[in-house]
């Protein structure tokens, strides 16, 4: 299966969560006039915490999405939210910076 390019600001906008997108680009913007280098994993604050609890970043809470916590194999919560039917967010892309990072990790526990 092919993977998606697609970032999570664009997935957002494509199925009318253009509010959201609109929230995590302001944060962005602060972190930047702020001279703040932050990253964050977006589809991670959207699919909410382990019990499908919303996540606040910023002094903004963020709403559960019921695609994307399927896409983070997130059980089903309550609290998330869908706006269509069969709503589907794009698969996780494997992430070499991660992916280069747990072999070195494992490297130097064989090494230890």
């Amino acid at each position: 299966m092919m993977q998606s390019t697609e970032t999570a600001r664009e997935w957002l906008r494509a199925n009318d969560y253009e509010y959201v997108a609109k929230m995590i680009e302001e944060i962005m913007e602060e972190w930047k006039a702020q001279g703040k280098a932050t990253r964050r994993n977006w589809w991670q604050v959207l699919a909410g915490d382990s019990r499908g609890n919303a996540r606040k970043i910023a002094g903004r809470t963020f709403p559960v999405i019921a695609a994307i916590r399927k896409r983070q194999a997130l059980p089903k919560s309550k609290n998330a939210q869908s706006n269509a039917r069969r709503e589907a967010a794009p698969q996780i892309r494997p992430q070499a910076r991660w992916t280069e990072g747990e072999s070195k990790k494992r490297d130097s526990k064989e090494g230890a």
